[in-house]
């Protein structure tokens, strides 16, 4: 059914009306030219963005975009302290008012707080700004201080590269809480779960230490550390980089853990979004419909199976291996090209790490309605975290203008930032070849596969971004 749903892609981009829905947002905006105009001129730009790259980049090129300074003596320091605090106090006042504040998921800060300001907001701004995570990270800052009161020194136990894969697998339960699970909407089943988090981190770094645990097994580490190599700034012990968006992606050495973890980044974001399409509602009708199945559906309904929660989950899942399957074969394409001059693995792990701007581009395109129309929320529930009559900052009652956000911008904004994303894919995926293949010939063959498959990634983008939001 999957294949043939993708096989009428082609046939629906012919036929499809001259409008679009900006995604995730209720208004609808009449296009200047048919659809497929749109998605063909964004293939072409990212076409034309590879041919750029080989014109003008030569091997070491990439390495004149940063510049080193450091600031005065203990400035970062000052700085790292001033974030673990304010960290610590978000981090702790979404548990209090988890646990004591509103239940409606819309007017408790921990809810609001952790899926829209941190899981979108924050996820955006370490990729965009700089990454402030690794350094505002509450959950190692708590283990550290529970480590110290135990009196445990810091553990250097070598881990296998096995052990990476319970990030992904991580990665993958966070996903479903997200997109599938009713926990999510419930700030005291949040704290449940953060408190989880926080045990299993804890054990983990009890018997391995904190610092092998947390850079093996934690996907929110991988996740951010990921993003961090994306930023313009990068903030070290004692200085300060100012680079390239996207080029710290180049200096990452990934194990294929570390890549399907990439690859399934992607798979969630799109799975996002096509479950929200009329592809998503045909295919759940098709399901529903199905003689074959429905006896066996009927008698998961009858045992309190959450049917539409089930099919969503194996959807995910399908969602992932297509995608991971997709990425494999575009390396072994890349492999065969460039005359098998490496090895198949280090085809497979090198270039996955290119693929994290087309995740960023689609997750702020996916998203910024959301964060822009929701976002302004945590203002007035900051100002009365416990629901209780509070105005702390005199933003209780402000009012959201949903004006403000119009589809026609929403859609320009969504166009933009998938090519520059998938612009950048470019930029390092050229990079990684340069550095990988000695031979330019190779690296130039190796790099065709590369932009055929994103081409066809930006344009499948930005049409799942024009469907009509169905639930």
């Amino acid at each position: 059914m999957i294949l043939r749903l993708i096989g009428t892609i082609p046939f629906m981009l012919i036929v499809i009306p001259c409008s679009a829905n900006a995604h995730a947002f209720g208004q609808k905006h009449d296009l200047a030219m048919p659809l497929a105009f749109y998605l063909a001129g964004a293939g072409f730009a990212v076409a034309l963005s590879f041919l750029a790259s080989f014109l003008f980049m030569r091997s070491g090129f990439e390495k004149k975009f940063y510049l080193d300074f450091s600031p005065p003596n203990h400035a970062i320091n000052i700085f790292k302290r001033l974030i673990h605090t304010l960290s610590l106090a978000i981090f702790f006042l979404i548990i209090a008012t988890g646990l004591f504040g509103p239940e409606a998921s819309t007017e408790n800060f921990a809810t609001v707080f952790v899926w829209i300001i941190w899981w979108v907001g924050m996820v955006l701004f370490t990729a965009i700004v700089v990454d402030l995570w690794m350094i505002a990270n509450p959950f190692k800052t708590i283990i550290d201080m529970a480590l110290r009161l135990l009196g445990r020194d810091e553990q250097n136990c070598p881990l296998s590269t096995t052990v990476g894969w319970l990030s992904v697998c991580g990665l993958i339960f966070v996903s479903w809480i997200e997109l599938i699970s009713s926990w999510s909407e419930s700030p005291r089943m949040m704290v449940l779960l953060i408190a989880i988090y926080t045990s299993s981190l804890f054990l983990g770094s009890l018997i391995v230490g904190r610092k092998n645990w947390f850079n093996a097994a934690d996907p929110l580490t991988w996740l951010f550390d990921l993003l961090g190599h994306m930023a313009p700034i990068s903030i070290g012990t004692d200085k300060i980089r100012l680079r390239m968006p996207a080029s710290g992606l180049a200096e990452l050495s990934l194990t294929a853990a570390k890549a399907v973890f990439v690859v399934t980044l992607i798979a969630v974001v799109l799975f996002d979004g096509l479950s929200e399409t009329p592809v998503w509602t045909a295919l759940l009708q098709w399901v529903e419909q199905s003689q074959t199945l429905r006896p066996a559906l009927i008698r998961l309904q009858t045992i309190g199976v959450d049917l539409f929660a089930m099919l969503r989950g194996i959807a995910l899942l399908a969602t992932i291996v297509i995608a991971v399957a997709l990425y494999a074969l575009l390396s072994v394409s890349v492999w065969i090209t460039s005359g098998r001059a490496q090895s198949l693995l280090l085809v497979f792990t090198t270039f996955s790490s290119s693929l994290m701007p087309i995740a960023v581009a689609y997750h702020f395109a996916h998203y910024i309605s959301y964060i822009a129309l929701a976002g302004p929320l945590v203002i007035p529930i900051s100002s009365d975290p416990f629901g209780i009559g509070w105005d702390l900052f005199g933003g209780a009652g402000r009012i959201i203008d949903a004006g403000i956000i119009t589809a026609r911008g929403v859609w320009w904004t969504n166009a933009i930032v998938l090519v520059i994303g998938h612009a950048l894919s470019v930029f390092v995926a050229h990079t990684l070849a340069l550095r990988l293949f000695t031979n330019i010939h190779k690296a130039i063959l190796s790099q065709i596969p590369m932009m055929v498959f994103m081409v066809g990634l930006t344009s499948f983008s930005l049409w799942i971004l024009a469907q009509p939001v169905v639930n």
